[in-house]
């Protein structure tokens, strides 16, 4: 069943097992999961079934830190959330990712890759891929040739519109937003929600998710614990703290055989990345053209002419190519990098907007730079290519503002863990002190590994559907 509030009976009153706050893939995931289970489900979506001015303004925010982009465009607020403009890239976790105390106690996470494995096969049929990465074996430097699936892409709101409209066990409210919550003894009664023509609505729920997204959720929890006398959320729980994204650049150009091009995307061994103390990285080795192939070749007659010789007639053979060495790689999660409530600007409906801190740190730019060395050195010792790094990227120069910078992954925020002074959720995604509030989404992310981040959604998803109904 559908409502819409903006034309909903004023001041209405709905009850079900679970209130899910929050569309996109970790929330309609959850619904349709929970109802195979049985249970009555109300999935409130704070827009509409199309983009809207009005839905998308209350995601207005101000950055402050390195360049990144608008926060009103980089997410979008209707049916399916942002995989309304997602391009469908699909890789899970590895089991390095899951455990960082070589770096910081603190970024250890409570679950394993083993916990999320159960779920894989669910998650690929919903995201629409065959989850096998073919990864291969690495070798003694630590390069592996790494695999990704592609999402048609799959837009939630599109696919299972028809599903969620159809079922007897969800009740999807459209342009509901949360305004506020009730609660008693560390748990939720109700929650108020709140229509851009001011229809109010109230839920009562045996327990509530929110699924609102890498930054909203942080930003409504810090709401909630900042009104006065609600006593639901503990000050010291660093709600907002932690906010991670995936640095996007390109390194540099390079000469490759063309087997390597082929391959495409690379990684580097976990036990690497421990011995060196360094987060994880991927490489993307694009083919480059013609005429910006020639070019380079004359940029390597000038300094090594030789060498550019017998790279010329094997271009001319078809064995090596231009290229252009791109990566995604992980952040290290510092407390300062954060979600914030503005503290003079308020959206619609009188919530402070969001105030994001982000900077790269120093661990950001040593794991790149230790990452490009490793790389380029494989290359040479197997006679395989050549890379020009950029001059940033082995240097103290500032990062390029003319580039991707970041791959839209909002992840972090309300971290996983089982120190409340370091975590905001518990390996259950139940938030710390309260008996029944949870969070789904990439907020929940401990660390980010350098995959992106919607496979592993679904997957945690899945597995709190199994949790709430155990």
């Amino acid at each position: 069943m559908i409502r819409d509030l903006e034309t909903h009976e004023n001041d209405a009153q709905l009850e079900s097992d679970i209130c899910i706050i929050g569309a996109g893939a970790a929330g309609i995931t959850l619904a349709l999961q929970l109802a195979k289970s049985g249970q009555k489900v109300t999935l409130c979506e704070g827009g509409g079934l199309d983009q809207s001015d009005a839905s998308q303004s209350c995601y207005i925010g101000e950055v402050r830190g390195d360049p990144y982009f608008g926060l009103d465009w980089a997410r979008l607020r209707y049916l399916g959330g942002t995989t309304n403009h997602w391009s469908g890239w699909c890789r899970t976790f590895e089991s390095i990712d899951f455990d960082r105390s070589y770096i910081a106690p603190e970024h250890k996470w409570p679950i394993t890759k083993s916990d999320l494995d159960p779920f894989l096969e669910d998650a690929g049929q919903i995201l629409e891929i065959t989850p096998d990465f073919n990864d291969g074996p690495a070798d003694a430097s630590g390069i592996k040739p790494i695999g990704y699936r592609f999402s048609p892409p799959t837009r939630f709101g599109e696919k299972y519109f028809e599903q969620l409209k159809a079922s007897q066990q969800i009740e999807l409210v459209l342009n509901a937003n949360l305004i506020a919550t009730e609660s008693a003894g560390g748990a939720i009664s109700a929650a108020r929600f709140k229509s851009y023509s001011g229809t109010d609505l109230t839920i009562r729920a045996k327990k509530y998710v929110l699924a609102m997204g890498g930054i909203e959720n942080s930003r409504m929890l810090l709401w909630l614990q900042s009104q006065a006398g609600d006593g639901l959320l503990k000050t010291t729980l660093p709600i907002g703290n932690y906010w991670m994204e995936h640095p996007h650049f390109l390194l540099g150009m390079a000469f490759v055989e063309t087997e390597v091009s082929n391959q495409w995307t690379y990684g580097i061994s976990g036990e690497v990345q421990r011995n060196e103390k360094i987060l994880n990285c991927g490489f993307r080795v694009d083919e480059i053209s013609k005429e910006e192939t020639e070019k380079l070749l004359a940029d390597l007659q000038c300094v090594a002419p030789a060498y550019a010789d017998r790279i010329a007639g094997m271009i001319d053979e078809q064995k090596v190519c231009g290229a252009q060495l791109r990566s995604a790689w992980e952040q290290e999660p510092v407390r300062s990098n954060s979600v914030e409530l503005s503290t003079q600007e308020k959206d619609i409906f009188g919530i402070p907007r969001v105030v994001l801190n982000w900077k790269k740190s120093t661990l950001d730019k040593r794991t790149i730079r230790k990452s490009v060395e490793i790389f380029n050195q494989w290359l040479m010792d197997n006679d395989l290519g050549r890379i020009k790094p950029d001059t940033w990227v082995l240097s103290t120069d500032p990062y390029p503002t003319d580039d991707e910078l970041a791959g839209f992954h909002h992840m972090g925020g309300t971290r996983m863990g089982s120190d409340h002074k370091t975590s905001v959720v518990d390996g259950n995604c139940k938030v710390h002190g309260t008996a029944n509030m949870y969070v789904a989404g990439s907020s929940v992310f401990t660390t980010s590994g350098h995959n992106n981040p919607t496979l592993p959604i679904v997957q945690l998803a899945l597995r709190l559907a199994d949790h709430l109904v155990e």
